[in-house]
């Protein structure tokens, strides 16, 4: 019996002891580090964010759709831009000071270090556009696949296997073309597939350079800001301002002259001009996007050297910290709605010039040809295909100050939202100059500035006359203007934050950080710059393509109907003939 007593009481003993170690280890199964934890968060966040994207760009409404894709779009490319600048710069800084370079010498350097990227521009979009070389027609209309789910999509279909072409329907624009290897016949379409193609090349590369000259000025004003003459006070602070801005007009003066050049030579050899027109056009909006940059950024640092007492460095940090305070968060997002409000009137001014061109242009036409009267119209719609790559320097001007100012407004969200971060609870457990920080940042701020795209949208819709007619108002200019400044927003927050992670990855090298961050922006932009170009930059220019489209055949119609209409009331026009634009 005691034998037995004994044998029990090791067993229950054993029990025991494997009972406080099965405990023991969940114990150590439930402990996660803190880097376990950011490893979850990043998994559960990055895949939630991606299908919160998915849905976005896939929504049930072509507008949002747009804007998104245009969003998306700009985002990466300044992501790419910015990291690719940067790393670059930071290289000319380290050997500047090697040699002992003052700051007055650096801020002439910042300058010719855009002049280098707006120079790029030009040369590269010449050379894709072939403004130095005639040989390839781009009016050449070829038949290509319409259909988007295939992998072949746009791709050039033989005119042999087009149903059109053998029924001998020469002048068909749609058709079917039978696909041999599954015997179904695909929908295809007549394009100019080579204008079309450079076209999105030179969106890619005038993008991307665009951006990067855009942030060389930006870095180049705030460098001379820094100077001992100009950082005294937020007045002379501004002056930097104003001079980096007639120093871009100065510069792109001398391209305008070359595109003028480009322009004279083809009418005078008598080429319609055509590489020469898209060399215009896409330069000009490039060139528009760099001085937005530039006074949008450094407006801002002016502003909050106004409102914080200090003036912030090159990239918008304060050095040393100052104290945050809840009056100074609110005030800069006062300043941002005022700067919205400031781009909307200037939307407004350009609504107006625009409108009083084209009727001084209608009385001059009326004046000389008065025999036409009746085609008043008719005749201003067929002029604007051939003159809309010409702008007036009072619109041009214009259209330069409401991107400055929607570009403001999207700096004085950022650094509010930076403002707020800090002055919470969050900042005591997560930094919002952190990595953890900004990536969490830059997520609440996409999401929020999606969801103003979507409500812009409904205001967009609102605001036309009525349901799918066209909106000529300045509120579409200065709706796309807002949505071009959140994607500066969107772009710059994400960059933020891929700029200290590649930080964090150089600091490992800590003999050659410096390189190493150089190195690590030249391999992520060719990783990316690619697929960016081939499939998000491409729909997102599908899309405004479609928008075009719809809004010209709106037009068209319209126009249509207001002849018979006329018809109908007794007055005789020819309703037959046709509008050419």
């Amino acid at each position: 019996a005691e034998g037995g007593e004994a044998e029990g009481e090791a067993e229950a003993e054993a029990e025991a002891e494997e009972g406080e170690e099965g405990e023991e280890g969940e114990e150590e199964e439930e402990h996660f580090t803190a880097v376990d934890l950011d490893a979850a968060c990043m998994l559960l966040g990055g895949v939630t964010f991606v299908m919160f994207l998915f849905q976005l760009v896939n929504i049930n409404d072509d507008d949002v759709r747009r804007y998104a894709w245009k969003v998306v779009s700009n985002t990466i490319s300044i992501f790419m831009a910015v990291l690719f600048f940067q790393g670059n710069n930071q290289m000319l800084e380290m050997k500047a000071k090697e040699w002992g370079w003052s700051p007055a010498v650096m801020v002439l350097l910042e300058f010719i270090h855009c002049s280098f990227y707006v120079i790029s521009m030009f040369a590269m979009v010449g050379y894709v556009t072939g403004v130095w070389e005639e040989n390839v027609d781009l009016g050449k209309m070829e038949w290509v696949y319409a259909d988007a789910m295939l992998c072949n999509f746009e791709e050039v279909v033989p005119e042999q296997k087009v149903r059109a072409v053998k029924q001998g329907v020469m002048d068909a624009t749609k058709s079917v073309a039978l696909d041999e290897q599954y015997g179904m016949e695909i929908a295809v379409v007549k394009k100019a597939v080579e204008h079309d193609k450079r076209w999105r090349q030179n969106k890619a590369w005038s993008t991307l350079l665009a951006h990067m000259g855009g942030f060389a000025a930006i870095s180049a004003g705030g460098a001379m800001q820094h100077l001992e003459t100009f950082k005294s006070n937020p007045l002379l602070a501004f002056l930097p301002v104003v001079i980096t801005t007639i120093v871009l007009f100065v510069l792109f003066q001398m391209t305008g002259i070359l595109r003028a050049k480009l322009k004279s030579d083809a009418k005078r050899t008598g080429r319609p001009g055509k590489r020469a027109i898209m060399v215009h056009e896409i330069i000009s909006e490039a060139e528009n996007d760099i001085l937005a940059l530039a006074i949008s950024f450094n407006l801002i640092q002016v502003a909050r050297f106004a409102i914080e007492g200090q003036l912030p460095d090159i990239e918008g940090r304060q050095e040393p910290p100052i104290p945050v305070t809840l009056t100074r968060a609110f005030l800069m997002f006062g300043c941002s709605l005022a700067f919205v409000g400031l781009s909307i009137g200037m939307a407004g001014v350009r609504t107006k010039i625009v409108e009083s061109a084209e009727k001084a242009k209608e009385a001059a036409h009326a004046k000389s040809h008065p025999g036409e009267a009746h085609h008043g119209a008719e005749h201003g719609a067929a002029k604007e295909g051939e003159e809309a790559e010409d702008e007036t320097m009072a619109e041009r001007l214009t259209d330069i100050i409401m991107n400055a100012f929607a570009m403001c407004s999207a700096w004085c969200t950022l650094f509010g939202a930076r403002a707020v971060w800090m002055l919470s609870g969050i900042n005591d457990k997560i930094e919002v100059t952190s990595i953890d920080g900004r990536i969490l940042l830059a997520i609440m701020l996409s999401i929020g500035s999606f969801v103003v795209v979507y409500y812009l949208d409904k205001v967009d819709d609102a605001m036309r006359p009525s349901p799918g007619a066209v909106n000529t108002s300045s509120a579409e200019k200065a709706i796309s203007s807002i949505v071009g400044a959140i994607s500066v927003l969107v772009g710059f927050t994400w960059e933020n934050s891929f700029d200290g992670a590649v930080a964090a990855v150089a600091s490992l090298n800590s003999a050659h950080p410096q390189c190493t961050k150089f190195v690590l922006g030249i391999v992520v932009f060719g990783s990316l710059a690619i697929p960016w170009r081939r499939f998000i930059l491409k729909r997102a220019l599908q899309l405004e393509d479609l928008k075009m489209a719809r809004d010209k055949a709106l037009i068209i119609k319209s126009k249509q109907d207001a002849l018979k209409a006329l018809a109908e009331a007794g007055n005789h026009l020819d309703v037959t003939r046709p509008l050419l634009h």
